[in-house]
């Protein structure tokens, strides 16, 4: 996994996350949050994999996990199922609010149609497959952000949705950030 990306940081802003939001109650611990764009994505269902294999590591490394999505929590349940993440934090949210609370943004058009993206997205297609996407859901930049006591101690913005971030590194560098 690489660090593609538009940038990793370590300790932003605080954010404000919805008032009912389920990861005010994780804070605590850092929390690797990954918010993925759909579940015919066939880039989410990679993140899910990768997540997935590092969650031991992840434990280890004294973080929680969560996901971000926009399905109802009745269509998410089987995709958690299937990687092995039904004892994560699974966050339903089809308003997208959490989406703007961290301040993900839209890919453009271009980022569409770049033959990168197509080309990883057909390599990807292969382990992970694909599926059908609203407009909307197609559109919108995923993230990973490590989160504490509601601060961004580290964050991975996506510059297209081909990205890969590395996981580990992302709550390496937040601890090392905070400490």
């Amino acid at each position: 996994m690489g660090g593609q990306g538009r940038r990793d940081r370590v300790i932003g802003p605080a954010i404000e996350l919805p008032a009912d939001s389920p990861l005010r109650g994780l804070s605590d611990q850092p929390t690797l949050v990954v918010l993925l764009r759909s579940f015919g994505c066939t880039f989410c269902r990679e993140a899910m994999s990768d997540v997935a294999a590092l969650k031991q590591s992840i434990g280890d490394a004294g973080a929680n996990v969560a996901f971000i999505h926009g399905a109802s929590a009745a269509e998410a349940a089987p995709w958690f199922r299937k990687y092995g993440l039904d004892d994560v934090t699974a966050v339903s949210d089809p308003e997208l609010s959490h989406y703007r609370a961290f301040g993900l943004g839209r890919t453009g058009v271009q980022a569409l149609v770049d033959p990168k993206v197509w080309t990883r997205g057909a390599v990807c297609a292969l382990s992970h497959g694909f599926g059908g996407q609203t407009p909307e859901m197609m559109r919108q930049l995923p993230g990973v952000f490590v989160v504490q006591r509601g601060r961004v101690l580290a964050e991975h913005r996506h510059s297209s949705p081909a990205d890969r971030p590395d996981y580990l590194a992302l709550i390496r560098s937040a601890r090392l950030g905070v400490q």
